[in-house]
């Protein structure tokens, strides 16, 4: 099946639901922590079929929530080692194309 998300997009909820896997939290509870109404939006986040996926807003708060820094859910290990500068300026590159 093909996806309707971009590489970038797939990464990031990869990511993120694996954090929320890894904390034993819920769908449901997700939702209270970004201040979603239905919990099937999570799912159709976290499925290959839509298009829906996180806001910025809303990864930024679970980042905060997880305590877990918001560049690592964006950047790849190989990417952090780089200079202070071309760290922002990929996560910046990657921002852009995860909104796209």
């Amino acid at each position: 099946m093909k996806s309707e998300k971009s590489e970038i997009q797939l990464h990031i909820i990869s990511k993120l639901k694996d954090l929320r896997e890894a904390n034993n939290l819920s769908q449901a509870q997700i939702c209270d922590i970004i201040g979603l109404n239905s919990v099937g939006q999570i799912g159709n986040i976290e499925s290959l079929k839509y298009k829906h996926k996180y806001t910025l807003e809303q990864i930024y708060r679970l980042s905060n929530f997880f305590n877990y820094p918001i560049e690592r859910i964006f950047l790849t290990d190989i990417e952090l080692e780089k200079s202070t500068t071309e760290v922002v300026n990929n996560l910046i590159l990657k921002l852009i194309d995860y909104q796209k």
